[in-house]
């Protein structure tokens, strides 16, 4: 079930309306966890007993650990809850990938394994991450566990940020359940505000450039080298509109109810190093990796050299958690030398050049064209397409190709970098308006009529759904 689909509205409605009438918290969070049940069950029905059988695991792991003293017992329950969800993670995830590699070595002996039909349970990879926090901040003694397996519930299924994220911390979310569902005109409002700005990025901006993406990927030996490069920068126009639109819309959703989750997104393409590039992309995954790998692997307390190593072992299985892929461990790694390489010549200081210096504009263009160099892999179907389509922006065979200048790509990336710099220059921020505003209505209604004549006809799934 997507956002912009007739029967999440239909849901949504249901949701709020039932919400409106009830009062009792418990049967308020029992609405809430069915529509998360309906929700996840739309996709298939059949992960739903996955997704229990987790919840139901984390919440009692957690119960005995803070019942009992046994340092022992405690790092038992705490590797049993990682090697239970990590295995499930493994085996959907990454089963057929492994023996795909090792049939790569041994295929050479005559031996080959098969692989299995698996189906990818859709979110795995972001409830996973959420249930390891909230155990391993449990056992940490630097959160408190949840007072009853429903509102555990509650919080691994939430539906809004169930299948794509963002990444929430039980410290986060669990003290506003308990505090209870706000309903009220302004939260609805300022929501309704917050969903309607994410399907401006996922349906004008992201689907639209997305026709030109879809092509050049499919096909790049078809296409002119200056024809790729601006198919290349338009896939990073359109991920991050797609994700931070997906965001803005799990925000929105979630302020109706009156909960509040993190920003995922905070001008990425403004950034003048890799590293503050990391701090303001998919924010709530890269600050789960800094807490729960790259310092849990000695961060940088452990010498330079251990530093690099811990740098390259983080984004290499940051790439690995977006995909069964090679591609997807090449992109992490490449992240990871830029990464590396910033600390040991000292451009990952947080202070960087003024946005009324021209510097600032030169290095934030110089890491948006890293950046997106760098989406090649991530995009790409397979080596093959990740291999021409570098040798097409090296300008390497060029000859008798097709010259594409996408008007979509040709006003989208503009618009949104050099809107992104300009924001960061002059402070803007997307306005959320007051319902006692006379003007709201109409700058609502404004939106929704851009969304209806500039969306095309065939919306294209969220991008981080197959994650």
């Amino acid at each position: 079930m997507s956002f912009v689909s007739l029967e999440f509205a239909a849901l949504i409605t249901i949701v709020l309306t039932l919400l409106a009438f009830i009062k009792l918290p418990v049967v308020r969070k029992l609405i809430l966890l069915g529509a998360s049940c309906i929700f996840y069950a739309w996709w298939d029905w059949r992960f739903l007993g996955l997704l229990a059988t987790v919840t139901v695991l984390d919440y009692y792991v957690t119960h005995f650990l803070v019942t009992t003293d046994s340092a022992k017992k405690r790092k038992l329950l705490l590797l049993l809850s990682i090697v239970i969800n990590l295995g499930f993670l493994g085996f959907f995830k990454y089963f057929n990938f492994f023996i795909d590699t090792l049939n790569v070595f041994t295929q050479t002996l005559g031996w080959r394994v098969g692989t299995l039909n698996i189906i990818l349970p859709i979110g795995i990879s972001f409830y996973t991450f959420e249930t390891l926090s909230y155990v391993i901040d449990v056992y940490r003694k630097t959160s408190q566990p949840a007072k009853s397996l429903l509102d555990y519930a509650i919080f691994i299924s939430f539906f809004p940020r169930l299948v794509a994220g963002p990444i929430m911390r039980a410290s986060q979310f669990l003290p506003q359940l308990e505090r209870g569902i706000q309903l009220n005109l302004d939260n609805f409002f300022e929501g309704a505000q917050f969903f309607l700005r994410g399907m401006l990025k996922k349906m004008v901006i992201a689907d639209n450039v997305a026709v030109m993406v879809d092509q050049i990927y499919s096909s790049p030996g078809l296409f002119s080298s200056p024809t790729v490069w601006l198919g290349v920068a338009a896939y990073s126009v359109q991920i991050l509109c797609d994700f931070w639109g997906y965001t803005d819309m799990a925000l929105g959703i979630a302020r109706m109810l009156g909960i509040e989750l993190p920003q995922n997104f905070n001008l990425p393409y403004t950034a003048q190093s890799i590293t503050e590039f990391w701090n303001r992309w998919h924010i709530s995954l890269s600050t789960w990796l800094r807490d729960y790998l790259y310092i849990s692997l000695g961060g940088n307390r452990k010498g330079s050299l251990r530093t690099y190593v811990n740098l390259m072992i983080t984004m290499l299985l940051g790439g690995l958690w977006h995909g069964a892929s090679w591609n997807f461990v090449l992109w992490g790694g490449l992240h990871g030398i830029y990464l590396a390489a910033e600390r040991l010549f000292g451009g990952s200081k947080p202070v960087q050049h003024p946005w009324t210096s021209p510097l600032a504009w030169l290095r934030s263009f110089f890491v948006f064209i890293l950046v997106t160099v760098t989406w090649v892999p991530f995009r790409s179907p397979n080596w093959q397409t990740t291999l021409l389509v570098f040798k097409k922006l090296l300008f390497i065979g060029m000859q008798y190709n097709l010259e594409w200048y996408y008007m979509w790509s040709l006003i989208a990336i503009p618009l949104v970098v050099g809107g992104g710099w300009l924001a960061r220059r002059f402070e803007w921020k997307w306005p959320v308006l007051s319902i006692q505003k006379s003007y709201t209505p109409a700058y609502m209604l404004f939106q929704l009529l851009i969304i209806y004549f500039f969306s095309p006809l065939n919306t294209s799934p969220f991008i981080y759904f197959q994650f």
